[in-house]
C-alpha cells in the first residue's frame, strides 16, 4: 500500500537552501520557492513561517517565540535534543545566527537509531563550521559522517528519512563542497519532489502502510488473494532481526511497524506466516524494557505507552506463548495511565491514539494472567471510557484533545478504543453517534480526508493522506458487534 507523504516546509526550506549553496537544479529551486511562497496554510506554525521567511526574504526570526509554540507542552525525554535540532535547522537557512551556546563539544552521537546518530553527527559538524570552529570536530567524525552518508545512499534516500539526509548533506558540504557524495544525495532528494514543488519529510512509508491496511481489509472480509499478496509483500521485507522498518530499503526496524505487521499476519493466516511471526516475537521479546514497556527503535531507550500498547496487542494472538511479557506490558500501561484516562501522546497529536492501543493491549492479556490484573484493568477502562464520554463533541466526533473540533482520524481512534472496551454500534449510543459522524464524512469515491495527526520528528506533523482511510476502515469494522478484539 503506497503511503506518499505531503510536502513539508522544513525539508523544503533545507533543500532549497542547499541547492542554492551548491548552485544546482534551478528548476527544482523554482518549484520549492513556489511551494514555500504559497503562504500560511492549515497547520502552519511559527517555525514554518520562520523557515520560509528566511529562505524567501532573508528575514531573521526570534528563536524564543518559535520554541514557545513548537515545544509548548512537549514533555519527552528527547526535549533538549529537539531544541538543538530546531535551532540548527533555523540557523542553517539563515533564520537565526549560530551561537556559542550550541556547544558542539557536548553533542553525543552515540548508540541510537541510525538516523539519530546521523542527525547528531551532522548537527555537530554544522555547528562547528557555523561558528567557524572546525577544530571542534575530529577528522574521524568527519570520515564517519561521510561513511554513513555514502553507505546509506546506496539504498536510496537515507533510511527514507529526508530530514536526516538533508542535514548530513549540508554538513558534508561544509567541509567538502565539491563532494560527489553530496551531488548524488541531492539528486536522490530532488527525485522525491512532490507535484506541488515541495519535498516530504519521509520518502517511503509503504511497509508501514501495508500492515494496518491489510489488517483492516482482513477484518472487513476482503478477498483472501489480495490480503495474501499483501502478507507476502510484508514477509519479503522482514528485517534479519525479525522486525520491520517503516519503508522499503531500510536497515532500522521499529516496534510500531512490527506491531501492525504481526497483527495483520496473524489475522490473515497464522499458519502460512508462522515463521515470520515467530521471528517477530523474538524481536519484540528482545527489545522490551525492564519496566515491561517497549521503546520505539532501540533496546534500552525509554519505554513509550503507544509502542507498548501496539506490541502487546499484536502478540496477544499467540495466547500463552508470551503470557509473562503481556502481563508485564499491561502493568506498565496501568502505571502509565493518567488520572483523566489518557496516556502520553508520543507520535501523535490525538489523545485517542494511545488510549486505543493501550485498551487493545489490556484486553489481549491471556486469561491465566487476568486474576491479578482484572480490578486495575476495570478501573483503567472506566477512566478512559469516561474520557471519551466527556470529550465527544455535539456532532458525534472527537478532536485531538477535549474541546478541539472533530476530525476524522481522532474519531476513528476513539471508536477503536471504545470497541476494544467492548462497546459496539448496536448497543452504545456514544459509538453510534461516532459512526454516524464518520459516515457523514465519507467522500464519493469511498475514501476519507483528515487533518494530519502523526508527528515525526516529534513534535512536527507530517501528512500521509492514506492514513485517514486506514484508521477509518479499521474503526468501522471494529465497531460491529460480530468482531471481538
Amino acid at each position: 500500500m503506497p503511503g506518499p507523504c505531503g510536502s513539508r516546509v522544513l525539508e523544503s526550506a533545507l533543500l532549497l537552501s542547499l541547492l542554492r549553496r551548491q548552485r544546482q537544479h534551478t528548476t527544482a529551486q523554482r518549484g520549492l520557492e513556489t511551494f514555500l511562497g504559497r503562504g500560511p496554510g492549515a497547520g502552519t506554525t511559527r517555525f514554518d513561517s520562520a523557515l520560509s521567511d528566511a529562505v524567501l526574504a532573508g528575514r531573521k526570526s526570534d528563536a524564543d517565540w518559535v520554541h514557545a509554540e513548537l515545544l509548548a507542552g512537549f514533555d519527552h525525554f528527547t526535549f533538549a535534543r529537539k531544541r538543538l535540532f530546531f535551532d540548527v535547522c533555523l540557523a542553517t537557512v539563515g533564520a537565526i545566527d549560530f551561537n556559542p551556546g550550541m556547544q558542539p563539544e557536548r553533542i553525543n552521537s552515540g548508540n541510537r537509531a541510525p538516523w539519530v546518530q546521523m542527525i547528531m553527527l551532522a548537527l555537530k559538524v554544522t555547528i562547528a563550521h557555523g561558528l567557524d570552529r572546525p577544530e571542534a570536530v575530529t577528522t574521524a567524525e568527519r570520515e564517519l559522517l561521510v561513511k554513513l552518508l555514502r553507505e546509506g545512499q546506496r539504498r536510496g534516500v537515507w533510511e527514507n528519512h529526508v530530514t536526516a539526509h538533508l542535514l548530513a548533506l549540508r554538513a558534508v558540504s561544509a567541509f567538502a563542497p565539491g563532494s560527489a557524495d553530496v551531488a548524488e544525495g541531492i539528486g536522490l532528494l530532488v527525485e522525491c519532489l512532490n507535484p506541488d514543488g515541495g519535498v516530504p519529510g519521509i520518502a517511503n512509508l509503504s511497509v508501514f502502510c501495508t500492515a494496518p491496511t491489510g489488517l483492516g481489509l482482513v477484518r472487513a472480509g476482503a478477498d483472501r488473494e489480495l490480503t495474501r499478496r499483501m502478507g507476502d509483500y510484508l514477509t519479503a521485507r522482514q528485517s534479519p532481526d525479525g522486525g520491520w522498518p517503516f519503508g522499503e530499503n531500510m536497515v532500522q526496524s521499529d516496534v510500531d511497524t512490527t506491531s501492525y505487521a504481526v497483527a495483520f499476519l496473524a489475522a490473515a493466516d497464522s499458519r502460512r506466516y508462522a515463521k515470520p511471526l515467530e521471528r517477530a516475537g523474538k524481536y519484540l521479546s528482545a527489545i522490551v524494557g525492564r519496566d515491561g514497556g517497549f521503546p520505539t527503535y532501540v533496546a534500552g531507550d525509554p519505554s513509550e505507552a503507544g509502542m507498548t500498547g501496539g506490541a502487546a496487542s499484536a502478540l496477544g494472538w499467540a495466547g500463552e506463548t508470551h503470557a509473562a511479557l503481556l502481563e508485564n506490558a499491561a502493568r506498565y500501561l496501568l502505571g502509565a495511565q493518567k488520572a483523566d484516562g489518557t496516556f502520553e501522546r508520543s507520535w501523535t497529536l490525538s489523545e485517542a491514539n494511545t488510549i486505543w492501543r493501550a485498551m487493545w493491549a489490556l484486553h489481549s492479556v491471556p486469561a491465566s494472567r487476568l486474576p491479578g490484573l482484572r480490578a486495575d484493568r476495570e478501573q483503567a477502562v472506566a477512566r478512559s471510557r469516561r474520557f471519551f464520554d466527556l470529550a465527544q463533541n455535539d456532532d458525534g466526533g472527537w478532536g485531538y484533545r477535549p474541546g478541539d473540533a472533530s476530525d476524522t482520524t481522532s474519531t476513528a481512534y476513539s471508536l477503536l478504543a471504545l470497541s476494544a472496551m467492548g462497546r459496539h454500534v448496536g448497543t452504545d449510543h456514544v459509538v453510534r453517534r461516532g459512526i454516524f459522524h464518520l459516515l457523514a464524512r465519507q467522500e464519493m469515491d469511498g475514501g476519507f480526508s483528515a487533518l494530519p495527526d502523526q508527528v515525526a520528528p516529534r513534535p512536527l506533523l507530517f501528512d500521509a493522506p492514506v492514513f485517514a482511510d486506514i484508521w477509518t476502515l479499521l474503526a468501522l469494522g471494529a465497531c460491529d458487534e460480530s468482531w471481538h478484539w
